[in-house]
């Protein structure tokens, strides 16, 4: 979207009790614009025939949680 947001907290402590400023902005500033990047990359889905995959992939998330809250640990793909 044509949007640079600078990605220098993305993998700091988010566990920690109270996050500091520089995370504050950033994860404010971040979500801002999820919902343009959402229907841009719903356009190239629909442009590259894809959506349906994208779907049936959004209705496994909700297995594979339930696989990992299960302690699942072999790879379910490996045969």
């Amino acid at each position: 979207i044509g949007v640079d947001i600078s990605k220098q907290k993305q993998s700091s402590d988010w566990g920690k009790k109270n996050l500091d400023s520089e995370q504050l902005k950033y994860s404010a500033t971040d979500v801002i614009y999820l919902h343009r990047i959402h229907e841009e990359l719903n356009k190239i889905l629909v442009r590259e025939n894809r959506l349906d995959l994208y779907k049936k992939c959004l209705k496994f998330l909700s297995t594979r949680v339930d696989l990992d809250l299960a302690s699942f640990k072999d790879d379910i793909w490996a045969h």
